[in-house]
């Protein structure tokens, strides 16, 4: 239950579309390998309309900050790449683009591609041998289609970079997205309170079973004791696992595993 990818379980665009990375996973001997994929439609895009500021490997160049990073400016999450790129920055070179709903997933797509690529390109570890430490640690919780309490992971590089990975697993509790906070606490008639936090308004708390991913509201007025939970559920690994052996998994994730 990695804290600090608690960001987006899947990748989503403002239009509603799933859509994942467009990359190629490749076998080179034993070590996995990771290219983007020049012939979509979101590389085709991005060379006549983006690589002039950002360059051919969205690494930057003149006017536009590197693209490459996994990271952004004005906001890493879908939404708001897509708000970046639809709306423009006031005040800098970057203009407003029109891109229909069949194009926008493909540039989005080829963006968090090179992110991986990018991120492929800074660990050591290695992949094959991270995977069954990946399921031995971590798959019980990540699963493919998002666990109640973790996201999943397959597509992670993308979002962070290779150092981020590490200290998600180092130190889950340093950064843990809103969306998992958890809430404690008792009812007035004595029911224990224990689970995820998903909003608050003046009268209520809407939340979501750890166990069961049902969801639920208690009355404030009904709540004897409560406190928002900050930290992750997640166990630390400093020190339960090596160096070496987080240096693994992370070289899986951000080659293309955890999936």
């Amino acid at each position: 239950m990695w804290t600090a990818f608690w960001t987006t379980g899947r990748t989503r665009t403002a239009f509603g579309f799933v859509v994942f990375p467009a990359i190629l996973l490749a076998q080179h001997g034993s070590s996995p390998g990771v290219r983007v994929d020049e012939s979509s439609l979101g590389a085709k895009i991005f060379r006549a309309q983006c690589a002039g500021c950002h360059g051919l490997d969205g690494s930057g160049a003149g006017a536009g900050p590197s693209l490459n990073s996994g990271t952004f400016r004005h906001g890493s999450s879908d939404d708001a790449i897509v708000g970046t790129i639809s709306k423009g920055v006031r005040g800098t070179a970057m203009p407003a683009f029109s891109f229909d709903a069949m194009q926008m997933p493909q540039i989005l797509a080829y963006i968090r591609s090179m992110g991986i690529v990018r991120a492929a390109g800074d660990v050591s570890g290695d992949a094959k041998a991270g995977e069954p430490l990946f399921r031995a640690n971590c798959a019980g919780c990540h699963t493919p289609v998002g666990a109640f309490t973790a996201p999943d992971l397959s597509q992670v590089a993308a979002r962070l970079t290779s150092a981020q990975l590490r200290q998600s697993i180092e130190e889950p509790h340093a950064t843990v997205s809103p969306e998992y906070w958890s809430v404690s606490g008792r009812t007035k008639s004595g029911q224990a309170i224990n689970a995820i936090r998903l909003n608050e308004d003046t009268s209520s708390i809407q939340l979501r079973d750890r166990r069961t991913g049902k969801l639920f509201s208690v009355l404030k007025k009904d709540v004897a004791e409560y406190e928002i939970v900050r930290t992750s559920p997640m166990p630390v690994f400093k020190g339960k696992l090596t160096e070496g052996q987080i240096g693994d998994i992370v070289a899986y994730l951000v080659r293309g595993g955890g999936q």
